[in-house]
């Protein structure tokens, strides 16, 4: 690794390419950012608002009261030249405080808040991306943080509607990151995580406690953003196209949108090429990569391609970055088949058990490739894929453990109750990865630990109830246990 502050790599799964046939090739494209906790940003100064559920269930457990402290305890480490507005919103909305609201009066306002009623979810979200619209100036980039621990019973619930006006608030620079703050109550992941992803934010799950410090890892990441409307646009020779999308990523004019991308940062995406040998002039092609912020032009890279015989094809190792990326994005789209059975609240138990085990074998698989090419990789960067790698095979692993168990006492009242929390524990890993937030935080860490918890719990009392099982539950207790210590 170079000492450039912003690269792109383009990633080539070989070296070479088949020169008598059409093949199919993966490259992985790379935005590798170096500049640290900076908080100089290509967009200036920020313009940020923080959007509270205040609805009834939000004073349980002191979440309403975390909110308002951690609101006033950003507000107060902002610079001059930043921008800041709080809305709370149960029924209605309401603007607590904005950019001209006297310093000596956001105190006041911020504890004046007080629980509601119901939960208008868009209406309050709308409410915040209107205020931010209205003070935004070519000098702030935007960024808003939603937090709700409630079902969506008022106001617009459909999840492509939500994710139109997300993509149409990026488009003019302001990103969403939602907080769905759960325990025993039940919130819409679908739509907290819809908004998110198509916003380039992120998605987070509290399963109990952590407001405050998720809250403060948000307000980190956007005071160190230095690209904020960062795109990636490929150059491909005659004779080379792309043959598929191995990313979700949203494509306007042959160029990728990324999200935000801070001081310190990895982004990654594959596309599969179609290789047609007979279209291209001499023994190699050059593939290039364009690194875009907004319309100016930040940095750009190329590789070459040879094109030599198959056997001399077959002798070169594929690049374990490559696959990795691929890999994680096949395995994104097997949590979303997953996911989308849980939420119809009847998952088939032994289709997900099925696709759980290949996700387990398929991360495995990938980080024993990465470990063998770890020398040519470089050390950093291949101990972040294996961090980021080990998360999802972790979870993987946690979610196929919760599911034999469910599969097995799917009668018992407090396995029924695994389900929810185990179905949003899965949201939080799956749009981590679909937004490629490669590097592991403690908050994602507890996500999961919460969840072996709850289950642990519930094995035990399953063990003093049904004395005829003990044997099998304690055997099951057991391998939770284990993964939990591996945890931690």
């Amino acid at each position: 690794m170079d000492d450039q502050a912003i690269e792109i790599l383009v990633l080539p799964e070989r070296p070479a390419a088949r020169n008598d046939e059409v093949t199919e090739f993966d490259v992985a494209i790379e935005v590798r950012c170096r500049t640290g906790e900076s908080t100089a940003s290509s967009g200036g100064a920020m313009n940020l608002c923080l959007v509270i559920d205040r609805s009834g269930s939000m004073e349980t457990q002191g979440k309403l009261e975390t909110a308002k402290r951690s609101c006033l305890d950003i507000f107060e480490r902002i610079k001059d030249d930043d921008l800041f507005t709080v809305v709370v919103f149960d029924s209605d909305a309401q603007v607590v405080v904005n950019p001209q609201t006297p310093r000596d009066q956001v105190a006041g306002k911020l504890e004046s808040i007080r629980p509601g009623s119901l939960t208008n979810l868009s209406l309050g979200w709308y409410q915040g991306l209107l205020e931010l619209q209205s003070h935004m100036t070519d000098e702030h980039y935007g960024r808003l943080i939603l937090l709700s621990d409630g079902l969506a019973n008022e106001g617009e619930t459909k999840k492509s509607a939500l994710e139109a006006v997300a993509t149409r608030a990026r488009d003019e620079g302001i990103t969403t990151s939602t907080i769905g703050v759960g325990r025993d109550s039940d919130f819409q992941e679908d739509l907290l995580e819809a908004i998110a992803t198509a916003s380039g934010g992120r998605f987070w799950y509290i399963a109990e406690s952590g407001i405050d410090s998720i809250l403060e890892e948000e307000f980190r990441n956007a005071l160190s953003v230095v690209l904020d409307r960062s795109k990636v646009e490929l150059s491909l020779p005659p004779g080379v196209s792309v043959s598929e999308e191995l990313n979700s990523l949203r494509k306007v004019s042959r160029r990728y949108g990324l999200r935000p991308l801070k001081g310190d940062d990895l982004f990654n995406f594959a596309v599969r090429l179609q290789i047609d040998p007979t279209q291209i002039v001499g023994s190699q092609f050059t593939l290039g990569a364009t690194l875009y912020d907004g319309t100016s032009t930040v940095t750009s890279a190329t590789t070459d391609i040879a094109l030599v015989p198959q056997a001399e094809v077959v002798t070169t190792p594929v690049h374990a970055l490559v696959s990795s990326v691929v890999d994680q994005y096949r395995s994104s789209q097997t949590e979303e088949k997953m996911l989308k059975d849980m939420e119809s609240g009847e998952p088939d138990l032994s289709d997900m058990t099925e696709m759980l085990e290949a996700e387990v074998a398929r991360m495995r698989r990938a980080e024993a490739e990465l470990m063998r090419q770890r020398a040519d990789i470089g050390g950093d960067r291949a101990d972040v894929e294996w961090a980021n790698i080990g998360k999802h095979l972790s979870m993987s692993e946690t979610a196929l453990l919760l599911t034999e168990l469910t599969r097995q006492y799917r009668s018992e009242p407090e396995v029924q109750a695994l389900l929810l929390p185990l179905r949003k524990s899965m949201s939080h890993e799956a749009q981590r990865g679909r937004v490629r937030w490669n590097y592991v935080s403690a908050s994602d860490e507890d996500v999961e630990i919460a969840l072996l918890v709850k289950a642990l719990g519930v094995t035990d009392a399953l063990i003093r109830r049904l004395p005829e099982q003990r044997a099998d539950l304690e055997q099951k207790r057991e391998a939770l246990s284990e993964q939990l210590a591996r945890l931690q």
